[in-house]
């Protein structure tokens, strides 16, 4: 087992006495998805992309996602949670420091949430400055960590504005690939959202205005076509990706 929150206290103890030292987890939210997704659709992805990410590495466990990040672009649709990015970079200072007294000698945070990027990017430094004798990764680079995902479609033939960053065809085929029972797949052709492009410039107007205001259902891209064979594609090169980032940072 590589899942810390199912194993006994002296288990973890007896893991990291073998050498597993290494330990990850994933920053996720609970926010609107459209309305085929649940609002857990980022922490459950990020589960499933930690727990992928330690089994790549090896010698490596998994500690529970945080389920609850920055959403404040999605708050006009019910059922969003958000905190204040002082709140979850206090949360994630706590998460590094729990484990770093453990033990562990390498952490990775994986924000599975577009809008926990930002505010972790901001406290990278000082997690390391902090923790002297452990490595801690921060993969804070969303506009990569989406260029992955449109890679990914490309081969599969689904176009980058049809993929999408938020509720689109890359998530949804994501969530049937790890929870198909929660996809509404009913409403699948009223889905589709923006699918312009999405660059910087977006991402400041979502991060600014709303989410809504390039969207009225709160979706980036098109589901039409998804499928969990295209979403274990996605899981597959995102956490091979995310792993090369750990291993040479």
């Amino acid at each position: 087992m590589i899942d810390l929150a199912g194993m006994t206290s002296p288990d973890v103890g007896a893991a990291i006495k073998k050498g597993y030292t290494t330990v990850v987890f994933a920053v996720g939210s609970n926010e609107q998805h459209g309305p085929c997704l649940p609002v857990s659709t980022d922490t459950i992805l990020g589960d499933a992309l930690a727990e992928s990410v330690a089994r790549k590495l090896g010698n490596a466990l998994k500690a529970p996602t945080v389920n609850v990040g920055c959403s404040e672009h999605h708050m006009a649709f019910p059922g969003t949670v958000t905190l204040r990015k002082e709140t979850l970079q206090g949360v994630v200072r706590d998460y590094v420091d729990s484990l770093a007294k453990h033990g562990f000698k390498r952490i990775g945070v994986l924000p599975s949430h577009g809008g926990n990027f930002g505010p972790l990017k901001e406290i990278t430094e000082g997690l390391k400055a902090s923790h002297p004798g452990v490595k801690v990764v921060v993969y804070s680079d969303l506009q990569g960590f989406v260029a992955i995902l449109m890679r990914t479609g490309h081969r599969l033939g689904v176009s980058p504005e049809a993929s999408g960053a938020h509720a689109g065809e890359s998530e949804v085929s994501m969530m049937m690939h790890i929870r198909g029972d929660l996809v509404k797949e009913k409403l699948i052709p009223k889905a589709r959202g923006y699918v312009g492009v999405f660059d910087e410039e977006v991402t400041r107007r979502i991060f600014e205005r709303g989410i809504g205001a390039l969207s009225p259902i709160g979706v980036l891209g098109d589901p039409k076509g998804a499928s969990g064979e295209h979403g274990e594609a996605y899981v597959e090169d995102l956490s091979a990706a995310i792993v090369d980032y750990i291993k040479s940072s």
